[in-house]
């Protein structure tokens, strides 16, 4: 009932009462003239003091209900602050209060004490609107609707609604996952309805690694954040940045420890230092450790073609002097198709797991044969031809001087004439490109004019092995090769060797 409704009735009822006093009066009065008529003089002063008496109390009753009031105790929270005299005193100072701060804030406001109040009827009773007005605005705590977010068991920030959180979520999501946040609304609703994902899309599944949850809370305006800021804390863990004045005696790893970070924490927070950097004093590093509250969690699959490598078989040869190889068969690699499925976690790929592969071309098998011939370095002291032709001129006296071997001309490959070990091949004066090979029995041959050498100093050749081309190199008239027999040191006429 409202003050004014109650304030009426009173006042109403007040009247009754009076008029029944007035009633009252006056059937005592008409009592008593009946009484003077009879007893006249002796009973009028008696009949005057009564009506006096019955007025005045009549008086009186109508004051004091007059004067009666209604106050009501306000009770916040359980406890008493004051007394007004109408509970619209204090909704209206709640109303307009929780206006003020929205216009300030933007954001729908609650008051988040339990104001109760406790009606009383008095004479006169006191209150003092002012001062339990005064009392409320001290204790009043005003809070925002606010969703917050909790990660793993653990409040890390406050969003201005559900709509607002869950865009941040998906927006934390789509950094990492690509996926935009209309579309994984959609995923959403497809994963509600059982509908199967897009086959288009490599993306099987982007979630949070960590419990993530939102609940409906009051809190003060102050902790609610923007939805950039809410994201960049759910990104790096903080918004607080620290930073280390370098001290004599400082070194990366000793300032990494002391802020409970690690040094490429600091790396990574400081361009340009690196483990090599020689620190100055008074240098300012930046040690804040950033540690993401959340993980985004992405499963694709992903299809590439990759090469199958060849194997090389060997076979042994026994035919083939040992060192030496020939290839069989050449190798191809083959190919295949093959599917994972990727985990990353932030960006960083954590686990890589094979789903199918196809196999698109075989690989062929590269075949080499070994030679396991031993081939001794001692030669059998009777030459072979090292190269084909006709003797364009033979040992002995030409043009006035000794000429030391026999010269094949034609062109060809030259040959060893004899087992051996190549002793020299190389630029040999009027020789040209020439080879010397010790037979190991106190016998040489020596090879010159040649275009093309193909053994190195210490190679082991065996009677017939390939040692060059024959040219036209150094003191020579045309292609031809020079060949010489030493025994012991001296020379000797090759053909009593060749057979």
């Amino acid at each position: 009932m409202q003050w004014s409704e109650w304030k009426a009735k009173l006042q109403e009822r007040s009247k009754l009462i009076v008029q029944n006093c007035r009633q009252m009066a006056k059937s005592t009065i008409d009592r008593t003239s009946t009484y003077i008529q009879t007893h006249k003089k002796q009973t009028i002063s008696v009949a005057a003091g009564l009506a006096f008496t019955v007025a005045a109390g009549a008086s009186a009753q109508y004051y004091y209900t007059s004067n009666i009031n209604s106050v009501y105790h306000v009770f916040v929270n359980g406890q008493e602050i004051g007394v007004v005299d109408n509970p619209d005193v204090v909704n209206s100072w709640t109303k307009a209060k929780l206006e003020e701060e929205q216009a300030k804030n933007g954001l729908s406001l609650t008051l988040s004490d339990y104001i109760t109040f406790k009606e009383e009827q008095k004479f006169k009773a006191p209150f003092d609107n002012q001062a339990a007005l005064s009392a409320l605005s001290d204790i009043a705590d005003i809070k925002v609707d606010a969703v917050k977010l909790i990660v793993d068991g653990k409040v890390v920030g406050y969003a201005a609604d559900q709509a607002t959180a869950d865009q941040v979520l998906a927006h934390v999501k789509e950094k990492y996952s690509g996926v935009p946040v209309q579309a994984q609304k959609k995923a959403a609703v497809a994963a509600a309805s059982l509908s199967a994902p897009a086959a288009s899309s490599p993306i099987k599944e982007v979630a949070f690694k960590e419990d993530v949850q939102t609940e409906l809370d009051s809190v003060t305006a102050a902790q609610v954040l923007p939805a950039d800021k809410l994201e960049e804390l759910l990104e790096k863990g903080t918004f607080k940045q620290m930073t280390h004045t370098v001290v004599e005696g400082d070194c990366i790893g000793c300032i990494a420890k002391q802020y409970g970070i690690t040094t490429k924490d600091i790396y990574a927070n400081n361009p340009g230092i690196t483990e090599n950097t020689l620190l100055q004093l008074g240098q300012q590093i930046n040690v804040t450790a950033i540690r993401p509250y959340v993980t985004v969690q992405v499963k694709e699959n992903v299809s590439q073609k990759e090469t199958i490598a060849y194997t090389t078989q060997i076979n042994n040869n026994d035919k083939l002097p040992k060192g030496e190889t020939k290839v069989i068969q050449e190798g191809r690699d083959g190919s295949k198709l093959v599917q994972y499925e990727v985990t990353k976690e932030n960006g960083q790929v954590v686990d890589r797991k094979i789903v199918k592969q196809d196999v698109i071309a075989q690989p062929v098998a590269k075949i080499v044969e070994r030679g396991t011939k031993v081939i001794p370095s001692r030669g059998t002291g009777r030459l072979s031809w090292p190269a084909g032709g006709y003797i364009s001129s033979g040992f002995g006296q030409r043009w006035g001087r000794l000429h030391k071997g026999i010269d094949i001309a034609g062109g060809g490959s030259v040959m060893a004439a004899d087992n051996g070990r190549v002793t020299f091949a190389g630029w040999d004066g009027d020789y040209g490109k020439a080879v010397i090979i010790d037979h190991g029995n106190g016998m040489e041959t020596l090879y010159g004019h040649m275009s093309v050498i193909n053994v190195k100093v210490g190679e082991v050749v065996s009677q017939g092995k390939k040692i060059g081309v024959k040219g036209s190199t150094g003191d020579s008239t045309g292609v031809h090769l020079h060949f010489e027999v030493h025994v012991n040191g001296k020379l000797q006429n090759p053909m009593r060797y060749l057979r």
